[in-house]
């Protein structure tokens, strides 16, 4: 399926499940596996549970960073975001629901990966893949801890704030 030049398509493994996370890391190495087979210059990546704004993709797209963020409320809490800075130490520290409104934060950021837009170059040459660390956090955290460790540069884009289904649908404005 294609939308003007850019061509859409998931490839997930049939022996892959979502339901387990060493089902939804198969998932999203898989994706990769398969974006690298092909020409293009950016993995967007959007989860099933994730609605993006209209504009996400532009937003994410002008901060031309390696691994460009959104965010969204936990599923747990919808004052805290999957969103924040990560230490040298690997430790996640949240950010409050509303600290991003209008800001670009740069550097050792992380969200969760349902709104991620990725340089090809992140992939390539044996690149980051997703894992699970338990020591660092689920496969998102750990996927930003490894990729900022390899030195690709990151944003968390204030004005893309996504809904996260089924608690929190997208509310435009």
């Amino acid at each position: 399926m294609s939308i003007g030049d850019v061509e859409h398509g998931v490839y997930v493994s049939p022996n892959s499940t979502a339901i387990e996370v060493n089902g939804i890391v198969e998932c999203d190495n898989n994706i990769i596996s398969y974006f690298l087979s092909k020409d293009f210059t950016h993995l967007w990546m959007v989860e099933l549970d994730t609605v993006v704004p209209k504009d996400a993709f532009s937003k994410l797209f002008g901060l031309d960073v390696d691994i460009a963020l959104g965010f969204y409320p936990s599923h747990r809490d919808f004052n805290r975001l999957i969103a924040g800075w990560i230490g040298e130490d690997a430790k996640v520290y949240y950010l409050p629901r509303f600290a991003l409104k209008g800001q670009i934060l740069r550097g050792w950021v992380f969200a969760g990966t349902g709104c991620m837009l990725v340089k090809r170059r992140v992939f390539e040459n044996g690149g980051v893949r997703f894992k699970y660390s338990p020591d660092v956090g689920g496969p998102d955290v750990t996927f930003m801890f490894d990729s900022l460790r390899r030195g690709f540069s990151a944003a968390l884009h204030g004005d893309v704030k996504c809904g996260h289904l089924p608690e929190w649908p997208l509310k435009e404005g």
